[in-house]
Order: structure tokens, then C-alpha cells, then sequence
């Protein structure tokens, strides 16, 4: 019963030429077929057996950018213990001047001069960790989008034979 209906559609398209009907020649393939077809070329698609093949570099990729965020969160992580041991330092050392006041008015400059300061502190060590974070994410992105980058020359500029690669 299937090879009626194939019967039924191969007979349904009446051939455009002789040489069209032929096997060596077809209005797909780029040198056969009158007029090459209502599209022109068809393009080959790309290879995704070459995409696949390069699961290695694909790993690779992923390795470095896993060690590169894990070496910018130690940094990052340095830096905030760093900072913390700062603040309780100066925390004590402001505990004591505190205490060494002779009246209201003295401790209420010492504590906005204390808050002032501390304040400035953490706006300086949250500039620092953002600029800390944007390069770490810049790091961390560099091996996935060369891998990416090279992944799709080889897809479509090469169509995936690696060819041109360098």
C-alpha cells in the first residue's frame, strides 16, 4: 500500500526537463536542473557532527572559566575578610575614645565623625568589590566566548570541516 502512494506522488510532479529526471542531475544540486530551481543554490547546512566532535574544547572552555570564577571568589572573599578585620580594628580603637569622652556633646561628635568615617569606608570597599566583580565576570565569560565564537565560524563560515581553522 506504501509503494501506491509513493506511485501516486512521484507521478504527481511532472519532471521540468529531460535532465531533471536523470540521477546525475537535479534542480537541488548546484550544477544541475533547468534554472537551478525556484531558489537558486540550496545552502549546506552546517556540520553538527563537527560541533559535537569538539566536546573537548567545549570542556576546556568551561574548565577555565570554572577556575577563573573560583580564583576571583577567593579574591573577593580575601578582600571582605580583609576589610571586616579592618572595621572590628577601628571598631574597638572608636570604642575607646568613646569611653574616654567627658560629656554628651563630645560623644555625639566622636560618634558622627566615627559613622562619617565608616561610612566613607564602606562606599570605598563597594566600589572596589564591584570593580572586583566586573573584572572577575569579564574573566569568567572570556573562555566561553572564544569557544562560542570559534564553535560558530566553524558551523558557518567553514560549514564545520575546520577548514580555516587556526
Amino acid at each position: 500500500m506504501a509503494t501506491a502512494s509513493k506511485k501516486t506522488t512521484s507521478s504527481s510532479k511532472p519532471p521540468t526537463s529531460p535532465s531533471a529526471s536523470s540521477p546525475s542531475a537535479s534542480p537541488s544540486s548546484p550544477s544541475g536542473g533547468s534554472g537551478g530551481g525556484l531558489h537558486g543554490a540550496v545552502p549546506t547546512p552546517p556540520s553538527y557532527e563537527a560541533m559535537l566532535g569538539s566536546n573537548g574544547e567545549n570542556i576546556s572552555a568551561v574548565m577555565s572559566a570554572s577556575e577563573a570564577m573560583f580564583s576571583g571568589m577567593a579574591e573577593v572573599s580575601q578582600e571582605v575578610m580583609n576589610f571586616a578585620g579592618e572595621r572590628v580594628r577601628k571598631n574597638l580603637e572608636t570604642s575607646e575614645e568613646l569611653i574616654k569622652a567627658k560629656d554628651p556633646e563630645e560623644i555625639f561628635e566622636k560618634q558622627c565623625t566615627i559613622a562619617r568615617y565608616a561610612a566613607e569606608q564602606y562606599i570605598e570597599e563597594t566600589s572596589k568589590l564591584m570593580t572586583m566583580m566586573a573584572r572577575i565576570t569579564r574573566d569568567c565569560w572570556a573562555p566561553v566566548e572564544k569557544r562560542t565564537k570559534s564553535a560558530l565560524h566553524d558551523m558557518n563560515g567553514n560549514n564545520g570541516n575546520g577548514a580555516d581553522k587556526k
